[in-house]
């Protein structure tokens, strides 16, 4: 059988400070990040890979990895570039495979390059492997080719058990969907929609349909911006390619061709309760169009945050 996405492995968010970006996640999300030995067991890792540039958390129904650049190229990752002067905000959405070389081989059919994490290019000489365990397969294209950099990890199963405790509790034999907590100040049920901008939406359709068999959903046009959404399912995650109209601050971010992962859209209970909790704790957002809660990128770590009290398209069922 081809190679497939079986899910969503996670998006990152590139900031500068961990330490403000923990503060910040634990007042908002009221969840206590994790560190990488809550996660992996560290004794099996490569004892030069550098396991403090980043912090992982789990929200709802999404894992998630904060990443700082200027921390990252340590260790057996010295030399990398990739996230060299990357601004805050999202700098990649990785995905689960069932196969990995299977999958950087099919990319490399259709023209997509892509590389390890030490920067080497994947061959069909050359798998993808990983830096820090034996067991993990992962590798990640090139923006050039398409859009914004992806990742695709194939996990050895010995390490399920661990990393479903607490980094992504989607692994766990259990697992049946996301319920709303009675801790959570936002009232997050599910994950909506990830939102990228693209100036090139041939390009993302033919990634998403055509190469990793993801399914369109629909089409929008927003009535005030006159920007354009398309909708792709792809595994457990819709995601939205919003095509921004010309000489709009958006169409700026992504008229030289690589796209623009702007942020993620929650659904909550009460929109209004999470506009009272960002109130308590002092985060700035915005209310838009049917009391939707947005955090902007620029009191978010470079993200946009929203919250909502309706999906744009049905979930899967």
């Amino acid at each position: 059988m081809p190679a497939r996405v079986a899910a969503l492995y996670h998006p990152t968010v590139g900031v500068h400070d961990l330490d403000a970006a923990r503060d910040w996640f634990r007042r908002v999300f009221n969840r206590a990040p994790l560190r990488w030995e809550e996660t992996l067991d560290l004794a099996a890792l490569n004892p030069d890979y550098p396991v403090n540039y980043s912090f992982f958390a789990f929200i709802c129904d999404v894992h998630w990895v904060f990443l700082c650049p200027s921390l990252h190229a340590q260790g057996a990752l010295k030399g990398q570039t990739r996230y060299q002067d990357k601004p805050e905000g999202m700098i990649g959405l990785g995905w689960y495979t069932d196969d990995a070389v299977g999958m950087f081989a099919r990319l490399a059919e259709h023209g997509i390059r892509s590389h390890d994490q030490r920067g080497e290019r994947i061959t069909s000489q050359k798998p993808p492997t990983s830096s820090f365990l034996p067991d993990v397969f992962t590798g990640f294209t090139e923006p050039e080719d398409t859009g914004i950099r992806y990742e695709f990890q194939q996990t050895g199963q010995r390490h399920w058990a661990k990393y479903s405790e607490k980094a992504d509790l989607r692994l766990r034999s259990d697992w049946r969907g996301p319920v709303l907590e009675a801790d959570d100040p936002l009232g997050l049920l599910l994950t909506s929609h990830h939102t990228i901008v693209t100036a090139d939406l041939p390009r993302a359709a033919r990634l998403y349909t055509e190469i990793l068999e993801g399914e369109p959903i629909a089409t929008s046009v927003d009535p005030v911006t006159g920007a354009q959404s398309t909708y792709i399912r792809l595994a457990d995650t819709l995601l939205e390619f919003l095509t921004p109209v010309a000489d709009t601050a958006l169409w700026a971010r992504v008229a030289q061709g690589e796209d623009y992962y702007l942020g993620l859209t929650y659904l909550v209970n009460d929109t209004q309760a999470v506009g009272a909790h960002l109130d308590s704790v002092g985060v700035q957002y915005d209310t838009g169009r049917d009391g939707e809660v947005i955090i902007p990128p620029a009191a978010g770590f470079g993200v946009q945050w929203r919250f909502v009290q309706s999906l744009p398209y049905p979930a899967q069922a």
